[in-house]
């Protein structure tokens, strides 16, 4: 486990890799972000395709996947009222949709879109989640299963043919050269990027979760896409994308931040459900690294922050551990808390972990990467 030189993330992270002189993939797009792009050529160039499938008959032009979020706030606001596009909305309703999720989800709506809230049957989608959260420790694999495929069916079943989505995470967090240069969507960026743990729905199919049940997770073929005429961007590539600029420009259009941080730095990220909190939780065990340590890295490459600071605030900031939206998740998986546990530690990830050495009593967990990279052990979990 080694750890970028120039912001905290360790090489266990999916999507994360050192070069020779240890700097991260997702610092190296960052910096080619600020030296290599032009970004008022790719905004020509968006406005030229967007051009394109701009409907004269009153149709659809795109399909915006949305959660109500800071992202897909400013998506669906820049897409109707800086180009001029008529979208239709769409989004994955998650089972615990919190209060605020719903506030800014319908402020979003508000701006003057038509929007789909897609409700998965709750019987398939908890035996599927609680299927995924044992074999994988992922409960957000099934809603990005259920995301990528309600998308693009609705795009081909409706003759969308443009579907916009929001950042790329293989520029913002890490991914090789060629991938960080994809402007597009497709089925190989989904296995490799979309938090699926690089499966489709099939591959889970057995006796006791059907190709029936899976209907809903299946993703249209290459060849549907294709014949369809259906083309999937990442905005991000063609707009430069900064979590922070973007909150405060939602903010200033009706969305509306935490009171303080739900998980991590940022309070006006992940506010939509509780149970993406635990899907940020999970990478404790599997990757060592929380939510904190994303948000931060995020913050070093936008230069807001210095490593030495990032380090210093994970030192004096410990991360509670999420109880309430651990028992949200338990309730509606009908398993005990306690399962709940049982699961987390059978995903410890023991490359990377070590028990009850270097002075750590009582035979506690501990990551020796991470005390001898930056001399401390958090105050954490």
């Amino acid at each position: 486990m080694k750890y970028c030189k120039k912001c905290i993330l360790p090489d266990s992270r999916p999507g994360i890799e050192l070069n020779a002189d240890g700097v991260c993939s997702a610092c190296i797009g960052a910096e080619e972000k600020r030296e290599a792009i032009n970004w008022e050529e790719r905004e020509r160039s968006l406005a030229a395709l967007l051009k394109e499938y701009k409907a004269i008959n009153g149709q659809y032009d795109c399909i915006v996947p949305v959660s109500g979020g800071k992202d897909s706030t400013w998506q669906a606001y820049t897409l109707k009222n800086k180009y001029g596009l008529k979208p239709l909305t769409l989004t994955y309703k998650c089972k615990y949709r919190t209060p605020l999720g719903q506030k800014n989800l319908d402020n979003l709506i508000n701006i003057g879109v038509d929007h789909i809230d897609f409700t998965v049957n709750p019987d398939i989608e908890r035996k599927f989640m609680l299927k995924s959260l044992e074999k994988n420790g992922s409960v957000s694999l099934v809603e990005h299963m259920a995301m990528w495929a309600i998308t693009l069916k609705m795009a081909v079943r409706l003759g969308i043919e443009l579907v916009v989505w929001g950042e790329n995470p293989g520029l913002e967090y890490g991914g090789n050269e060629k991938d960080r240069g994809n402007p597009y969507l497709n089925h190989d960026w989904i296995k490799k990027y979309g938090v699926t743990n690089g499966t489709f729905a099939a591959d889970w199919a057995d006796d006791d979760l059907t190709m029936d049940e899976l209907y809903t997770f299946t993703l249209p073929t290459e060849a549907e896409l294709s014949e369809a005429r259906i083309k999937s961007i990442f905005l991000g590539w063609y707009l430069r994308w900064d979590p922070l600029e973007v909150a405060e420009f939602s903010r200033t259009i009706g969305f509306q931040w935490a009171e303080k941080p739900v998980f991590g730095l940022y309070p006006y990220a992940d506010l939509d459900c509780d149970f993406i909190v635990i899907h940020h939780f999970f990478k404790w065990y599997k990757f060592g690294i929380t939510r904190l340590w994303d948000n931060l890295s995020i913050e070093i490459r936008n230069n807001r922050l210095t490593r030495e600071e990032a380090v210093n605030y994970i030192k004096n900031n410990p991360e509670p551990i999420p109880e309430l939206q651990i028992i949200n998740l338990c309730n509606f998986l009908n398993i005990t808390v306690e399962r709940f546990w049982q699961i987390a530690e059978a995903h410890r990830n023991l490359n990377i972990w070590q028990q009850g050495k270097n002075g750590h009593k009582n035979g506690q967990w501990y990551l020796p990467a991470l005390v001898e990279e930056f001399g401390f052990w958090p105050d954490t979990y």
